[in-house]
């Protein structure tokens, strides 16, 4: 199609960014385990001294620089039972960070 990017051109657009080991767990951790997204809702870094996650430092801003709202909302939308809601707040985590 005319007006499709290439993949080249998508991929130039999609951020570089490596996710530690303690990312992927807290995501993998939001998604399967109800208790843990209202911990991380009420009180992220305490609930990920608790499971023993370790994000990298900057990481670790980005979650800090979360407002309670803004916790709140997603683990909100993971609630939801459709697949469209796991895969936006995937999004929305992996594309705010």
């Amino acid at each position: 199609m005319a007006g499709t990017p290439s993949d080249q051109q998508v991929g130039a657009q999609v951020p570089r960014r490596e996710l530690s080991q303690g990312f992927q767990e807290m995501l993998g951790r939001l998604i399967a385990d109800p208790e843990f997204r209202k911990q991380m809702a009420d009180n992220a870094e305490q609930a990920l001294a608790e499971a023993g996650i370790r994000l990298a430092p900057q990481e670790m801003e980005r979650i800090q620089s979360m407002t309670p709202e803004d916790r709140a909302r997603l683990s909100q939308e993971t609630d939801a039972d459709d697949a469209k809601a796991w895969w936006t707040v995937i999004w929305r985590w992996v594309s705010w960070w």
